[in-house]
C-alpha cells in the first residue's frame, strides 16, 4: 500500500449540480498541463512534509524486468513498510484514512492491517493521450445536465482535465486512457462463510471505435467503447455472454446492451445492466456499480467537488499479479 493523494476528488454527495452547461476552460488554463499540473492535469510538485514526491515523468522505461509470459517485475521489491496500521493504532492515521477503512480495522481488528510503503508517481500515458487531455480542455462541455459530453469526439480522452464540479472528476474517470483494444482473462472468487469459494473464468474484450475498423462514424460519435463479457467456466454458468455499447450521452442514447443466457439459449436486451442491477456470475454478492465505481449514466447521483485530501490507498499491485501467487493465497 502507497501513501498517495487524491489530487481532484469527486465525492458522492447530496448536493444540487448546477444545470448550467460549463464551458471549456480557456486556452491559457490549459498551458498548466504539463507546466504546473501534470499533462493528466494532477498536482505535479510534491506535498510540504515530502512524503509524496513531484511527478517527473512516471514509471520510466527499463525499470524492472519482463519475463518470458510478460509479467512486469516489481521495481520496489526491496522497500520495507514505513509503518503498519492496525486497529490498535488507527486513531493515530485516521486523517488519512477512509470510512471504509476505519470500518475494516474495527470489525477485523486481529487480522486486517495496512501496511504503508514509500510513495512513487508512477502514473503515464503516451504523448497523444497527453495531447488528446490539451484538446479536451478547451473543447468539451457538459451537456443534458452534466450527464454527457459535448465536442468529445475529436479528443476520446480526459474530458475534462482542470474539472470545475464534481461531475467532471467522475467524467475523467470514465474517459480515461485504458490502453488500446483489450482482450484478458480473469478470474473471480464469491468466498462463502466458511471459507469455500468457486472461481469463476471470464473473459471480455473492450474495443474503443478510434481503434476499428468499419465502424460507422456517425453512430461512433456518441460511443466511447464496445464491451463483451463472457464466462468461461465453471460448466453451470459457462457460456453466460453480456455485450454493451457504452455511450457518450446516456440521456440521448441510452446504453445498448444485450445479454446471452446459455440455459435458455436466448438472447435478450439488458437495459438493467447498470447501476446496482446485480453483476453477472457473482451469485448477486456484487452489483453493476462494482466493475468500475459506478456504472450508467451520472444521472442517478448528485456530485460534488471538495477539494483535495491526502489518504492511504492501495497502489503497489505488483506482488499481486505475480504468476507465482495462487488464487487461494489472494482470496483467503
Amino acid at each position: 500500500m502507497k501513501a498517495s493523494m487524491i489530487i481532484k476528488t469527486g465525492v458522492l454527495a447530496l448536493s444540487l449540480l448546477a444545470t448550467s452547461v460549463m464551458a471549456a476552460v480557456s486556452e491559457q488554463e490549459a498551458t498548466q498541463l504539463g507546466t504546473t499540473l501534470t499533462p493528466l492535469g494532477a498536482q505535479k510538485e510534491g506535498n510540504a512534509d515530502g512524503s509524496i514526491p513531484s511527478w517527473e515523468g512516471g514509471l520510466k522505461p527499463g525499470a524492472a524486468p519482463v519475463d518470458a509470459k510478460g509479467f512486469l517485475g516489481d521495481p520496489f521489491k526491496d522497500e520495507k513498510p514505513l509503518f503498519t496500521i492496525t486497529a490498535a493504532n488507527a486513531e493515530q492515521y485516521k486523517d488519512k484514512l477512509t470510512p471504509g477503512q476505519l470500518a475494516m480495522l474495527k470489525r477485523y481488528a486481529d487480522t486486517y492491517k495496512i501496511p504503508v510503503y514509500p510513495s512513487h508517481r508512477t502514473a503515464w500515458a503516451p504523448s497523444n493521450i497527453y495531447d488528446a487531455a490539451k484538446k479536451s480542455a478547451t473543447g468539451v462541455q457538459l451537456v443534458s445536465d452534466g450527464n454527457g459530453l459535448g465536442n468529445f469526439s475529436d479528443s476520446r480522452y480526459y474530458a475534462f482535465p482542470i474539472p470545475k464540479n464534481g461531475v467532471e472528476v467522475y467524467w475523467n474517470h470514465v474517459t480515461r486512457y485504458r490502453g488500446d483494444n483489450i482482450h484478458r482473462w480473469a478470474v473471480q472468487a464469491v468466498p462463502q462463510v466458511d471459507g469455500a469459494y468457486t472461481i469463476v473464468e471470464t473473459e471480455d474484450q473492450n474495443s474503443f471505435p478510434q481503434f476499428m475498423d468499419g465502424v460507422n462514424a456517425e453512430e461512433a460519435k456518441n460511443v466511447l467503447y464496445y464491451y463483451i463479457f463472457a464466462v468461461n467456466a465453471p460448466a453451470r454458468l459457462a457460456g453466460t455472454v453480456s455485450m454493451a455499447h457504452e455511450t457518450i450521452d446516456q440521456v440521448k442514447d441510452p446504453r445498448k446492451a444485450w445479454t446471452y443466457n446459455a440455459g435458455q439459449r436466448r438472447v435478450r436486451r439488458a437495459p438493467q445492466l447498470a447501476y446496482d442491477a446485480p453483476g453477472l456470475a457473482a451469485d448477486g454478492m456484487r452489483t453493476s456499480d462494482n466493475a468500475d465505481m459506478m456504472n450508467g449514466s451520472p444521472d442517478r447521483y448528485d456530485w460534488k467537488l471538495i477539494g483535495k485530501k491526502e489518504i492511504y490507498i492501495p497502489y503497489n499491485n505488483y506482488k499481486l499479479q505475480s504468476p507465482n501467487l495462487k488464487y487461494a493465497d489472494i482470496v483467503k
